[in-house]
């Protein structure tokens, strides 16, 4: 059956990949109507989200939030369809980086690099950025369980030449690339463990939140350059990418400081974008109370 759907599906998808923006983005708008309205698409737990990250906003405010992230996931979604059909002149147009002399520095100097960024903006576009970097780039990822919905991912993310490392191969990639070639791993860094499960804890928007220390690990084994990627939307479908460093040397921070400066940059960048983040992941499903076992906490949570 999975193969059917997937099948059935694939010849639309390849449809809206070749229409102009204007139409694709006139059935983004259905989508968000069917998704917000119609369906409800985890709408109490967006809007739970922006309570625990904006305590003094009103309700007003937050339902307003809450619209304007859903349509702008639907958007992230139809755009992440629409790069099957698009060109790479296209797509660097709109999606700008207006600083890669900061990360080919470390490639001039044949160092490793660890990009981290979060579920802000356009991450399905970060791909782009192969385009205008001097590195081999790696992308982390979580593969899917449908093993045709993920070749169609995995194709849709290698267009510009990246090579996808499920996370869990992450460790061993980057010790066989050290020997060959200095190599950029790319990060989605603002993922949350399963409830109860959680074994670090940082402060994100002044609550302890549940975390992964997986790109600082390797930093500091590695002795890795880092770098966060902050995303800005300017407009819809246009976006701009800026590299901020945190460190030039992952074996030289003390714990918790590459991890715990990634989710300071950004929640910074989140404040300003709100309804550009992906409040419909449940972010606080993890917590120091249903956390049964021993934890590690940041600094900033035992302050």
């Amino acid at each position: 059956m999975q193969a059917v759907g997937f099948y059935l599906i694939y010849p639309i998808l390849w449809i809206i990949s070749r229409l102009p923006f204007p139409i694709v983005y006139v059935l983004s708008d259905f989508f968000y109507f069917i998704t917000y309205y119609i369906i409800g698409y985890r709408k109490e737990i967006i809007k739970n989200n922006l309570r625990i990250a904006f305590p003094n906003k009103d309700e007003k405010e937050i339902t307003r939030l809450a619209k304007k992230s859903t349509q702008h996931f639907c958007d992230i979604f139809i755009e992440m369809i629409k790069s099957m059909g698009m060109s790479k002149m296209s797509m660097k147009k709109r999606f700008l980086c207006k600083n890669p002399e900061t990360v080919n520095a470390f490639a001039k100097a044949k160092r490793p690099l660890i990009v981290m960024f979060g579920h802000q903006a356009s991450y399905e576009w970060t791909m782009v950025l192969d385009e205008v970097l001097d590195y081999k780039v790696y992308a982390i990822y979580k593969p899917l369980k449908n093993k045709r919905w993920n070749t169609l991912i995995v194709n849709i993310r290698k267009k510009f030449n990246s090579e996808l490392v499920a996370m869990k191969e992450a460790t061993a990639a980057m010790k066989e690339s050290a020997e060959k070639e200095a190599a950029l791993f790319a990060l989605v860094a603002d993922q949350s463990p399963m409830a109860g499960r959680a074994q670090y804890f940082t402060n994100f928007f002044n609550v302890p939140s549940a975390v992964f220390k997986g790109g600082e690990r390797i930093a500091r084994e590695h002795q890795t350059a880092v770098v966060f990627l902050r995303v800005t939307k300017v407009k819809r479908g246009y976006y701009e990418t800026e590299f901020v460093n945190i460190t030039t040397n992952g074996a030289e921070t003390k714990d918790w400081q590459i991890t715990d400066t990634f989710f300071q940059l950004l929640e910074e960048q989140i404040i300003k974008q709100p309804e550009y983040y992906l409040w419909s992941h449940k972010r606080w499903k993890s917590t120091l109370e249903n956390t049964k076992h021993a934890v590690e906490l940041s600094p900033r949570v035992q302050q």
